[in-house]
């Protein structure tokens, strides 16, 4: 088992591979100490390294630890975290399912439909395909989801209207939070904690404001997680 692929999921990466090696060769035959990295662009790349580093610890430790349910992701896009999520769970030998939420309608860049993108993307992979529940989530949550659930991505940012934002995260959390199992992790997206010092964007205060809100009453607490350029945390379901 290793997690070697967490450091391929950017398309944008991929094609200056070749310079940013070059560049890097050069800085070691120069003995700077440091080396180079392209930024993440937030219309194509999902997430950081220290982000997907982060994913694969969190689900490891659910798989691990064998705490009941499934795994979903609420906002995927074109399935580049949800392709670890799914490495993750192959690499246990592990039949628990994948689901994913998405209106997918939201293009971006990219030119193709983007279901279609995800699914090729787990074909070229050679991993079992996810289950996608297409629409908005007040039609597909909770009516769609698993009964038990043992890990939960929410990655529902759009940008905005930050109480917009904060209504739908909020209807996210009052979906899944029932179905968490004891143990059960939910990782929240762009959740950025200023008094943490987190260096990360906070291009969605929308997660933090629901996230708060809806644990006020409850025993779970957010930790915040250092996702270098992005930032995200998660909490770990008490009972």
């Amino acid at each position: 088992m290793n997690n070697f692929f967490v450091a391929n999921a950017s398309r944008r990466a991929s094609r200056g591979a070749g310079l940013l090696r070059l560049v890097n060769h050069g800085l070691r035959k120069l003995r700077t100490g440091h080396y180079l990295r392209p930024l993440p662009d937030m219309l194509e790349d999902m997430s950081t390294l220290e982000q997907r580093i982060n994913y694969f610890h969190l689900l490891d430790g659910v798989l691990a630890h064998h705490v009941p349910g499934d795994v979903a992701e609420l906002g995927c896009f074109t399935g580049q975290c949800a392709e670890l999520f799914q490495r993750v769970l192959q690499q246990h030998g592990n039949s628990r399912q994948l689901h994913l939420y998405d209106s997918f309608e939201v293009q971006f860049t990219v030119q193709e439909p983007v279901a279609a993108v995800l699914q090729r993307t787990f074909a070229t992979a050679d991993l079992p395909q996810p289950v996608l529940h297409k629409g908005y989530f007040e039609h597909t949550l909770p009516q769609e989801l698993p009964t038990q659930l043992a890990f939960v991505h929410i990655d529902c940012g759009f940008g905005g209207d930050a109480q917009a934002h904060r209504a739908v995260v909020q209807h996210c959390l009052e979906a899944v939070y029932p179905r968490l199992s004891a143990g059960a992790v939910c990782v929240l997206m762009d959740y950025h904690d200023k008094a943490s010092g987190d260096p990360g964007q906070d291009v969605n205060p929308g997660v933090k404001l629901a996230c708060d809100d809806f644990l006020a009453d409850k025993p779970e607490r957010v930790t915040a997680l250092y996702g270098n350029q992005f930032s995200h945390g998660f909490f770990r379901k008490i009972t």
